[in-house]
This record gives C-alpha cells, sequence and structure tokens, in this order.
C-alpha cells in the first residue's frame, strides 16, 4: 500500500492565551429558571397569537355572498317533440 501525505490549506494555528480559554456555566438558580420559563411561555403565546391572527384573516378573494337560485333540471316534454 502507498500512503498518502496530506497537504495542508491553510496556515498552522498559532497558540495563543485565547485559544486556552473556555466558558464555564454554572448551574441555574430558580429564579433564573424560572425567568427562562416565562420568556418560553411568552414566545409560545405570542406564536399561537399570530397564527390564530393568520388563519382567521379575510380571504383577498371574498366567496360570492349573493343567495342563488336553484337551478331546476328542464323536464322532458312528454307530449311534444
Amino acid at each position: 500500500m502507498r500512503e498518502v501525505e496530506m497537504v495542508a490549506k491553510s496556515a498552522p494555528r498559532i497558540e495563543s492565551k485565547a485559544s486556552k480559554y473556555y466558558y464555564r456555566r454554572s448551574r441555574l438558580t430558580g429564579a433564573e429558571t424560572l425567568r427562562a420559563l416565562g420568556i418560553g411561555l411568552a414566545a409560545g403565546i405570542a406564536a399561537f397569537y399570530i397564527a390564530r391572527i393568520f388563519f382567521q384573516k379575510t380571504p383577498l378573494a371574498a366567496p360570492d355572498d349573493a343567495p342563488r337560485k336553484p337551478r331546476r333540471l328542464r323536464a322532458s316534454n312528454p307530449g311534444g317533440a
């Protein structure tokens, strides 16, 4: 088997102090959890309201609301031609 050498497409990264930094998140407190739940609930209610308005809007082409006369079928003339 022949080994294929990999060619670097970019310059190697230079190690810096910023690359060793990471964000450590602590556990949420009760107040923070309650706040997050409130924001989620508000977003859900807003989405429901927007969907409700969207489905209740008046259609662009309104149907003909004028009452129509019932169509009668033409009866064949029993004695005529």
